[in-house]
């Protein structure tokens, strides 16, 4: 059975004033999480860019999370 990474990201959406809390479920090469009630998934194009799976969010938002997600990793490593 693989292991499935569970952990929390706090982000600054572009339409949103504070910042959000999302759960990110990292269970193969994707990332899930719930926004706005919506499930959303996202992929690391293995660029620097990320791509939108499925779910509907504009490129700017998955942009951010993904920064937001690749920066939790680089806290880890610390």
């Amino acid at each position: 059975m693989k292991h499935e990474d569970k952990f929390q990201i706090s982000v600054q959406l572009p339409e949103e004033k504070s910042a959000t809390a999302l759960g990110i479920t990292h269970p193969d090469e994707t990332f899930s999480f719930e926004l706005n009630g919506n499930p959303v998934s996202i992929i690391n194009n293995g660029d620097n860019s990320w791509s939108l799976v499925s779910g509907a969010v504009a490129q700017e938002t998955v942009n951010v999370i993904g920064d937001a997600i690749e920066q939790y990793y680089q806290d880890q490593a610390l």
